[in-house]
């Protein structure tokens, strides 16, 4: 049976983001208050919750691409919105959520083309000439954001460091990974990684130009270190790791997000399942 509210959408989103914020780590916490209060409460905040109807959400997107928001923005946008409804359908003030009526925006695809294994290879051992390795290995291997990786506490390990715990996230190092953080010299300080040259925990300026200097000594193109995110997604699923274990290690919160995020890598795989099964078939007919 349906409660009686008078909630309006932006009553709702703003308590079902206070109420859920602990859950998530500092990067998707700004991102979605961004996404609510930059776009969702100036824009539908005043609708109640009863008058969210399927024409009002796909007014608002249309709003949000007529005034220049990219696409991958919008789709965030009605990710997020389409989470928030859930959440007050399950909790019985709204009868059915309207944000799963409309047609979902079409997002862009990522467009930049992860490192080759090669590439990769260069990158590495040109962290390693710069003494940078276990730094830089430890990012790569468990596809650490880099504000996350130059946080990183010796606190969060666990398990003979073969662990790494991120708030609610659970993420594996490899067997080397494990190893070369023995190599790194103990001090007083909580914090993993530190600037050879300050002694202090990295800033997030000093590790940008760090990137950029590896990336120079590799005689690699400029690509952003979240891009060698991605490259640490493709490979794992086109080596065969399911999305939502992907998803779980990236600390997405919905494995439909990678999984449009990363089309490109799981099309190459839909092709080799069809070549294979081409093969197959072949033989028996």
């Amino acid at each position: 049976m349906q409660k009686e509210n008078n909630l309006t959408v932006g009553q709702w989103c703003g308590q079902w983001f206070t109420a859920n914020r602990h859950k998530w780590n500092g990067n998707t916490e700004g991102g979605y208050r961004n996404l609510i209060y930059s776009h969702i409460l100036p824009n539908i905040g005043s609708v109640a919750l009863s008058d969210l109807t399927k024409q009002t959400i796909t007014d608002f997107y249309d709003s949000l691409q007529n005034r220049g928001l990219s696409a991958r923005s919008v789709w965030c946008v009605h990710l997020l919105l389409r989470r928030c409804m859930d959440e007050a359908a399950r909790e019985q003030f709204i009868p059915y959520n309207p944000v799963r009526l409309c047609r979902e925006p079409r997002a862009e695809e990522y467009k930049t083309a992860p490192l080759r294994l090669g590439q990769l290879q260069r990158y590495l051992n040109a962290a390693e000439q710069l003494g940078v390795l276990p730094l830089i290995y430890t990012g790569l291997s468990s596809g650490l954001r880099q504000c996350e990786l130059i946080t990183l506490s010796w606190a969060d390990f666990h398990v003979r460091y073969r662990y790494i715990l991120k708030g609610r996230r659970l993420l594996t190092l490899n067997e080397k990974g494990a190893y070369l953080l023995t190599q790194i010299p103990k001090t007083n300080s909580p914090h993993v990684f530190h600037n050879p040259k300050t002694g202090a925990p990295y800033k997030l300026h000093e590790f940008y130009y760090l990137h950029k200097k590896i990336l120079k000594d590799a005689g690699l193109p400029h690509i952003r270190f979240h891009d060698l995110r991605h490259t640490f997604a493709t490979l794992a699923l086109q080596n065969g790791v399911d999305v939502k274990t992907v998803s779980s290690m990236l600390g997405h919160y919905d494995a439909g997000f990678t999984l449009r995020t990363y089309t490109h890598a799981t099309r190459q795989k839909q092709d080799e399942a069809a070549q294979t099964m081409g093969s197959f078939m072949a033989q028996v007919m």
